[in-house]
Formats: C-alpha cells, sequence, structure tokens
C-alpha cells in the first residue's frame, strides 16, 4: 500500500523490496546481455582471425607452388629469341613473322592479363596479317605481372607453356597464343596455373603436343625466362611494369579504353601505324 504525505508519495517496505528486485533482475539481464555480446564479438574475431590465417595459408601455399615450378632448372630461353642467345639480363623476345620483315613490333604481355586479351581482339589478327605477308616481325616477351601482384601462378605456368610452343615452331606458337587469350579465365581465376589445363588447351593445337612438349611445361623449362623478362621490362620502365605494352619500331602504342574508343577505331588506328612503319621503312 502506498501512503501520502506532504512532501510526496511514500512507499511501504513491500514496494521497496519489491523495487529492488526488479533493479536486481534488470541488472541481471544487463549483465547477461553483456556476457551474449562478449561472447557475439569473440566469435566474430574468432572467425576473421580463422579466415585471415586460411588466407595466409593459402597465401603461402600458392607461394611455394609458384616457387616450385620450375625450380632448379637453369635460365633458358625458347628457341629462335632475339636477340640471341638470350641471357638473364636480357632472356629476348619469342619471334613470329619472316626474316625479311623491316618494321619490328614488340608486345610485353601476360597470358592472365585483361587488358592484353583485349589487346589480342584489336590487334592479333592483324599482327598475323602483317608478320605473314612479310611486313613485320612480331616480337613477344612473356612475363607474370599478375601472379606478382594478385597471387597464383598462372601468368608462370601459362606463359611458360606456351614459350614452350615456340620450340615446336612458329606456326605452332602462334595458334597457342591465340588459343590461350581466346579462353583465358577471369584475372582472379587462377586456372592457367595448372600444367594440366595448359596441356589439355594445348592439345587444341594440331601436332603441339608431344612427350618433349609435355616435360617442358612440366618441368617448368621456362618459368626463369619469363621471370627475368618481367626483370628486363621493370627495368625498362622504370619500375612500373604495366601490360600489354606495345611499341611499332620503338615508338609506343597505347591501348586505349573501348569505352571512349571502339574496338573498330583502334583497330584502324593500329593498321594506319603500322602502314605508317611499313612506309618509311620502304
Amino acid at each position: 500500500m502506498t501512503s501520502s504525505g506532504g512532501s510526496g508519495p511514500r512507499r511501504t517496505g513491500r514496494e521497496r523490496a519489491a523495487e529492488a528486485r526488479r533493479q536486481q533482475a534488470a541488472a541481471e539481464r544487463r549483465r547477461k546481455q553483456f556476457i551474449v555480446g562478449g561472447v557475439v564479438v569473440a566469435l566474430i574475431a574468432l572467425a576473421v582471425l580463422i579466415g585471415v590465417l586460411v588466407q595466409h595459408n593459402q597465401s603461402n601455399s600458392n607461394k611455394n607452388a609458384r616457387n616450385a615450378y620450375g625450380a632448379g632448372q637453369p635460365f633458358a630461353a625458347p628457341s629462335g629469341v632475339v636477340p640471341s642467345p638470350g641471357t638473364t639480363s636480357d632472356p629476348g623476345a619469342i619471334v613470329y613473322g619472316k626474316p625479311g620483315a623491316k618494321v619490328t613490333v614488340e608486345v610485353d604481355e601476360d597470358v592472365r592479363c585483361p587488358f592484353c586479351k583485349e589487346a589480342e581482339s584489336f590487334f592479333g589478327a592483324t599482327n598475323k596479317e602483317y608478320a605473314d605477308a612479310g611486313k613485320i616481325q612480331v616480337h613477344y616477351r612473356l612475363v607474370d605481372l599478375i601472379d606478382r601482384n594478385g597471387g597464383g601462378q598462372g601468368s608462370l605456368v601459362g606463359g611458360a607453356t606456351l614459350a614452350c610452343a615456340a620450340d615446336v615452331g612458329q606456326a605452332e606458337f602462334i595458334a597457342f597464343h591465340d588459343l590461350i587469350y581466346k579462353n583465358q579465365p577471369d584475372e582472379t581465376n587462377d586456372s592457367y596455373g595448372s600444367v594440366d589445363t595448359m596441356l589439355n588447351l594445348a592439345s587444341q593445337v594440331p601436332n603441339l603436343r608431344s612427350a618433349t612438349f609435355d616435360e617442358c611445361a612440366r618441368g617448368g623449362k621456362y618459368a626463369q625466362w619469363i621471370k627475368d623478362n618481367y626483370n628486363w621490362l621493370s627495368k625498362k620502365l622504370g619500375g612500373s611494369v604495366g601490360t600489354p605494352d606495345i611499341y611499332i619500331d620503338g615508338t609506343s602504342f597505347t591501348l586505349k579504353d573501348p569505352n571512349a574508343v571502339p574496338g573498330t577505331q583502334q583497330t584502324a588506328d593500329y593498321k594506319a601505324a603500322l602502314d605508317a612503319a611499313v612506309a618509311k621503312q620502304g
């Protein structure tokens, strides 16, 4: 029962006891909520830690696999590179074209690079057409830029397997080169890091697969050549490597954003640049 007086309501002993029990119950609820909240935070922190550890272990695993590919192989350059012989300081470029061509096109690329695929779709057919006609000679340097920046080993394994094709012949090399870019996975997909995937792709190129070719790919014969070409390109570009990097007789030709310059226009501009270079050489 509540009584009233001049200074306001006064509570009975029973009411004060009930109020004390309510406050105690509220304090207990807050304590339990605090404990539950702490457990949730701890579980979230644990999940984040596990994720970081898994990512760290996966990164180390990828790095170890990449380091293991071609390990112990001495430096070797594919057949016919220029300059010849290839060395660790200048590993050389794989040549597509006829010896008498007066114009040189240098293509520095990464088989995992999506912009390289874009460049290949705009300029690849023109390069082949002009090279087959004896107008230009295309020099391909393969690097492992995406592996270094994004992890994985697709640039290395894919590029080294492509380099093995240069030992078979120009026709097989360029056919495999085209096939690799047509089937290029998303940049975050490292399927080209599997030798089996690359060999299965190589099976689509007539006369490419053999025991020698497979051994070259599985053993990573040209892995060091890929890495040394990256170092060569990095030195050339002052440490800021980007692909594709294209030069026509030493003059840079830049791939543009296709949203700003359509691919058809870029192909036309590229042909015009080649024609001008060919005309200049006479």
